[in-house]
């Protein structure tokens, strides 16, 4: 999904705010076959980033040469690994492929690596062609269609981390034909185009009269064309599977500007990653995603092994005992818009505060998306309102650790951002070193932000539970305030801003940053979606 005030991508908008980052370059290493594949997440740290600066780097067009030396460089000075494991996808037509193996199941183990205040995105490599060819893509459930710029896109689309994908230069690329049966299915709801072969003469020799096409446009205005083709995604030789995806003509707005070469969709439709793999019996229907906290880190996990073994919640609100708990929702059914995990939201309390909503109002739109393409919490404006109310009612309680400051962003002036007062600082300081100036160090200013985090309450949310198709039993979801506040840059005290946003009337989108220190099983088997807090950086 993509929303103004993130990287995010899809047709579910809100309001326009200062981007929060995470750039991750997924850099993986083979493992042995099994039903499925854990990628462990590493966190670079980097320097913040002021929120202001963060959004004209989203606004300024990209200048990809030295955003490439920059990229080049943090992998290099990180030590990465030089081999590149998921799995490897070949042509649609299997005759074509080298030493393919449609039945195997693949397991690989990756690292990731970014920054938390770079680009709103998470973004994995994948290694397309044979021979293969490098890409940066953006991991998004809310998406459905995997993209990158073609060779001979030219000015059209921007220039982004990795050169573009030349089919010319893969002897297992083959365009889809706009006749197929693989055409008239493989985009889903949003339904296939096509294009005619002449229109690309001057480009590319192909083999049919007129080539399957998709376009995706996005609430921002950004917006990507392009045809659709099957080739081999492979990385480090593990696993062989059929693989669709887009080769971009055109790209516009954010798309454009982004450093990311595309986007790799997990949403549910035939062109997803998940369900090409799926179908071919690569991995059971099921993936999960744990999201370090403010440091990083984390794990993906496709399929079930590797992915860590816990209880679950009886459906009975604050059941399931002592530890980290399974609580799974029931995902929603959206007819009109398949492609979306989707819960039902019941209620959502702020502290012991239950926001005065009736539970439709979360139901508006799209309902309450799960969705890591998605960095932030987006509410209903009537929720967002309440929220805002309640919140800073909270934090009053607390003037002498925690003060109000103006938004990084001066066109977000209404922005919620917050900052250690002198006496908090100071008070730290004596703890630790029986003095009260303001001279800190990095682990002092870090001990006071973990400090100011305290000030603030969690939230929860009131779920449908999984299993009961008449709604009655609920599970509880506990989020803490890492969860939804982004560290705000400052000289002077370390500050936080609430990355919780007014959706308008489109419903509910719950981002990655939700996510933090929670693992999120997506187990579409059973129709249901999983959360449990849990040590993500521990993975």
């Amino acid at each position: 999904m993509r929303t103004p005030r993130t990287r995010s991508r899809g047709l579910v908008g809100g309001a326009a705010c200062a981007a929060v980052a995470l750039l991750l370059l997924v850099v993986a290493a083979a493992a042995e076959a099994g039903a499925g594949g854990k990628f462990a997440l590493k966190h670079v740290p980097a320097d913040d980033v002021q929120g202001g600066l963060a959004a004209s780097l989203l606004d300024t067009p990209h200048r990809a040469t030295e955003k490439r030396r920059r990229l080049l460089t943090q992998t290099q000075n990180q030590g990465a690994k030089p081999s590149y494991a998921l799995y490897s996808v070949v042509s649609g037509n299997a005759s074509a492929a080298e030493d393919v193996e449609a039945s195997e199941v693949v397991e690989a183990t990756s690292e990731l690596f970014g920054s938390v205040m770079k680009t709103g995105y998470y973004a994995m490599e994948l290694l397309l062609g044979t021979p293969p060819q490098p890409f940066q893509v953006i991991v998004d459930t809310g998406s459905t269609i995997t993209y990158v710029p073609c060779s001979f896109c030219g000015d059209r689309c921007g220039v982004h981390a990795s050169q573009p994908f030349d089919p010319q230069r893969s002897r297992t690329a083959s365009f889809i034909n706009c006749m197929s049966g693989m055409c008239a299915t493989f985009c889903g709801s949003r339904r296939c185009g096509c294009r005619p072969s002449l229109e690309f003469l001057g480009d590319i020799a192909l083999p049919m009269m007129s080539v399957c096409s998709y376009s995706r446009k996005y609430q921002e205005q950004s917006s990507s064309k392009g045809l659709l083709l099957t080739d081999t995604l492979s990385l480090n030789q593990v696993g062989h599977f059929p693989f669709g995806f887009g080769c971009e003509t055109e790209e516009t707005g954010q798309i454009y500007s982004q450093q990311a070469d595309g986007v790799v969709g997990f949403g549910n439709n035939p062109s997803s990653i998940v369900n090409q793999l799926v179908l071919q019996g690569a991995m059971p229907n099921t993936f999960s995603l744990c999201v370090g906290g403010l440091g990083g880190g984390g794990a993906i996990f496709l399929g079930d092994q590797g992915v860590p073994s816990l209880p679950v919640d009886d459906g009975t609100i604050g059941g399931g005992g002592e530890g980290p708990v399974m609580r799974y929702a029931q995902l929603q059914d959206d007819p009109e818009n398949p492609e979306f995990y989707s819960v039902r939201l019941k209620a959502i309390r702020v502290g012991s505060n239950q926001l005065n909503v009736p539970p439709a109002v979360y139901q508006r739109g799209y309902g309450g998306v799960v969705d890591s393409g998605t960095t932030f919490l987006y509410l209903p404006a009537e929720a967002h309102a309440q929220f805002n109310q309640i919140l800073e009612a909270e934090v009053a309680k607390h003037p002498d650790r925690v003060r109000r400051v103006p938004s990084p962003d001066p066109r977000y002036p209404e922005d919620l951002c917050y900052a250690s007062t002198p006496y908090l600082a100071n008070a730290l300081l004596f703890r630790q070193h029986g003095r009260g100036d303001q001279r800190q160090s990095e682990a002092e200013r870090e001990a006071a932000a973990g400090a100011l985090l305290e000030v603030f309450p969690n939230i929860t949310m009131e779920m449908a539970a999984a299993g009961d198709p008449t709604g009655a039993r609920s599970v509880e979801v506990q989020f803490s305030p890492a969860n939804y506040l982004f560290r705000m840059a400052s000289a002077s005290a370390p500050g936080f801003c609430v990355g919780v946003y007014n959706n308008g009337d489109a419903g509910v989108l719950l981002g990655s940053v939700l996510m933090r220190n929670h693992l999120v099983n997506f187990d579409l088997r059973n129709k249901r979606i999983g959360f449990a807090e849990y040590d993500c950086d521990a993975l």
